[in-house]
């Protein structure tokens, strides 16, 4: 009886020590080998097993890639929205002068 115990206890105990190898996997991810190596040899230390397991549940190079896009996107539009806003907010024709003494002429800015 304890050596079924034992192997019970040997069984739990790998599952739980190659879980990223076996989520890497599940996942289909780019790097699963490269994850389940670094799992294997690098594994007991407990270090190792946590890169492991955050190496594999990181999204694939695609999935990172494509939400990079997505960033550089909304950050290059809230830019040109501020651009906008802060160009409309000194651009008001017909209230301002420009430096020589004149009004400026509608359609057209005066920059500080």
């Amino acid at each position: 009886m304890l050596h079924v115990l034992e192997s019970v206890a040997l069984v739990c105990a790998l599952i739980v020590y190659l879980a990223p190898a076996m989520e890497a996997d599940a996942r289909e991810h780019d790097h699963a080998l490269g994850i389940t190596l670094v799992n294997i040899f690098l594994g007991w230390t407990v270090i190792g097993w946590f890169a492991a397991l955050r190496a594999a549940r990181s999204p694939s190079s695609e999935k990172r890639v494509a939400r990079v896009a997505i960033r550089i996107r909304r950050a290059a539009a809230h830019a040109t929205v501020d651009k906008i806003v802060a160009h409309a907010k000194n651009c008001a024709p017909f209230q301002r002068q420009s430096k020589e003494g004149r009004r400026a002429m509608p359609g057209h800015c005066v920059t500080r």
